[in-house]
């Protein structure tokens, strides 16, 4: 190991000029014509919640032949932030596939609110599937899962058609809604996620009705079990991880499930058996990734993948490092360490696509989803204005400065109908029973939010539908999140460091910070290019994840998909 004790350096701040490059990145290059000798695997890795400036803060203690080989021997885009506000899981994904924004594809969250149904919907579970195999010996009923939610076709399904149906198209995850969100339209493809409740791999009925047979005996060989009654521990015995994160004892950290604050982690699960609290514990340490780049493995092999006379296309998503960030924080000895892990996963995952595939015949895209928040109560300990915002403030106090402002109905909450992560959704009943015009209520309330503590800013439905916004960056990401039948009526951007989150309690032990925001720490995300005809080096212009899809799509030599916005960065290819 080469240490490195240089200081951290914060990545770069969002600012005005670079909005319009920001948004410039738009319009597919045409590809050039497929040649049978060049790419046969496309390959999209995310690692969930890999935040743009850990390759750069721990470069120094990565392995030869991990991500430092795809750091100097592809293209590395070291300023490369979403263009759009609320970045999560399932909009990320959907985003790296498709390389549109929300605003296009429809995946505004994980979860919000549908007034069609006056209830929250999950962005890819659905009854209309059901899970596969389905749970034995209980009676409660299990939904399925989709891409019914998600309005744009992916890479998956303009390589499909290119093809006419032959090339195979293979989406893997520890979460559904990231392989689901990664994986093209099409109902007969390969995808599979880890279940906490069967502790091994599934799928749903919308892609199959039986596991693939290596599936079946990749998950006969339990090897999640292996993990259980052990403990997690630091990777490098000898580093000095305190030099290179945090202290290993934080208190503001969570312990996850029955993990505790600090190494060595035990993985037990809170009831000390095997079932699902323990395996909500395996995904919770860097051991569910390596079970993943194990079925990764399999899926190449059984499939043969990159054998075939048409090109195919693997798509990997690496969970863990989100539930460990959010457990225990960006700034923790945790997360350096699964970082670490994850070089190591990376250069497996290399060296077995040269043996299987080829070196020279295969492209590697690897980004993540979105960036990570610190921990509120760590920032405020080093400086920084941090702070938790009580999310009654967009139900109960917002509904009483509504009742003040246009006067009380004589219902419990007469104006707010739900709220759903930072959008509120106003009662559009009441306010057509009260014949108030929704602009004016939606103005007042954005008004009244943005003056509140921790509150930046607050934009109205109304003012979003109108179109771009020319000088307010923060505000022109927010219209890219918003997509007219999923969000609400009014949007409340939080300060930098700040959380709409209760107070820290016991019960959320594994939940401790988050993201969602158009902050940088939140934007910022890796974007590493490998493969034939890639020129190698490291870059520092402003590009964004939605060239992802582009990249790809010029590596297979493929027209893009319909819709597609991202584009190839200019100089990547020779």
């Amino acid at each position: 190991m080469h240490p490195c004790r240089r200081p951290f350096r914060l990545a770069l701040l969002l600012c005005l000029p670079c909005l319009p490059v920001l948004l410039g990145l738009v319009g597919a290059n045409a590809p050039p014509a497929a040649r049978k000798e060049g790419v046969r695997l496309a390959v999209l890795v995310v690692f969930d919640q890999l935040r743009g400036d850990y390759l750069s803060r721990w470069e120094k203690l990565f392995v030869k032949d991990g991500f430092r080989r795809l750091q100097t021997e592809g293209a590395w885009y070291r300023n490369c932030h979403y263009p759009y506000a609320l970045t999560l899981t399932a909009p990320g994904h959907a985003s790296l596939a498709t390389g549109c924004p929300p605003d296009r594809h429809g995946i505004i969250a994980n979860d919000w609110y549908d007034r069609a149904s006056g209830d929250f919907v999950n962005a890819v579970r659905s009854d209309r599937y059901r899970p596969v195999p389905e749970p034995t010996g209980t009676s409660k009923k299990f939904q399925g899962a989709g891409p019914d939610r998600r309005s744009r076709p992916a890479v998956g399904d303009a390589l499909h058609k290119a093809t006419k149906g032959k090339a195979k198209l293979v989406s893997l995850s520890i979460k559904d809604r990231a392989a689901i969100l990664l994986a093209a339209l099409l109902r007969m493809q390969i995808c599979y996620w880890f279940s906490t409740g069967a502790g091994g791999y599934v799928t749903s009925s919308y892609y199959d009705d039986r596991l693939r047979p290596w599936v079946e005996q990749f998950n006969k060989r339990r090897l999640a079990d292996q993990w259980f009654g052990k403990e997690w521990n630091r990777l490098y015995a000898q580093l000095d991880y305190a030099a290179h994160s945090g202290p290993d004892d934080v208190a503001a950290e969570g312990v996850g499930y029955a993990q505790g604050h600090k190494f060595p982690h035990p993985l037990v699960g809170m009831k000390n058996k095997l079932g699902k609290a323990y395996y909500e514990a395996f995904n919770n340490s860097p051991f569910a990734n390596t079970e993943l780049l194990e079925l990764a493995k399999a899926a190449i092999a059984a499939e043969g993948l990159g054998q075939h006379d048409v090109p195919d296309l693997l798509t990997l998503s690496f969970s863990s490092n989100d539930t460990i960030g959010h457990c225990w924080g960006p700034d923790s000895q945790e997360v350096l360490d699964v970082t670490l892990r994850s070089d190591l996963i990376v250069k497996e995952l290399l060296d077995y696509l040269d043996a299987k595939v080829g070196r020279g015949r295969y492209l590697v895209v690897l980004s993540a989803d979105h960036g990570i928040c610190p921990i509120p109560e760590v920032a405020k300990a080093q400086g920084k204005d941090g702070a938790r915002v009580a999310p009654e403030l967009l139900t109960t106090k917002a509904t009483a400065f509504l009742n003040e402002t246009f006067g009380k109905k004589g219902e419990r909450q007469p104006w707010v109908e739900a709220a759903s992560g930072p959008w509120v959704y106003l009662n559009r009943g009441v306010l057509k029973e009260q014949k108030v015009p929704p602009a004016k209520v939606e103005e007042a309330l954005a008004g009244w939010l943005a003056k509140q503590p921790g509150v930046q800013a607050a934009y109205p439905r109304t003012r979003l539908l109108q179109g771009p916004f020319q000088d307010d960056a923060i505000g022109e990401m927010v219209r890219r999140s918003f997509h007219p039948e999923a969000s609400g009526d009014v949007c409340v951007v939080l300060r930098p460091y700040h959380l709409l989150s209760p107070p820290i309690s016991p019960k959320l032990n594994s939940y401790r910070t988050t993201h969602g925001s158009p902050h940088p720490y939140d934007t910022h995300v890796p974007l590493l290019v490998y493969g034939p005809g890639v020129r190698a080096g490291a870059r520092d212009e402003r590009v964004t994840p939605l060239s992802a899809a582009a990249i790809l799509c010029r590596g297979l030599g493929i027209e893009p998909p319909e819709g597609m916005e991202g584009r190839v960065p200019e100089g990547l290819f020779r």
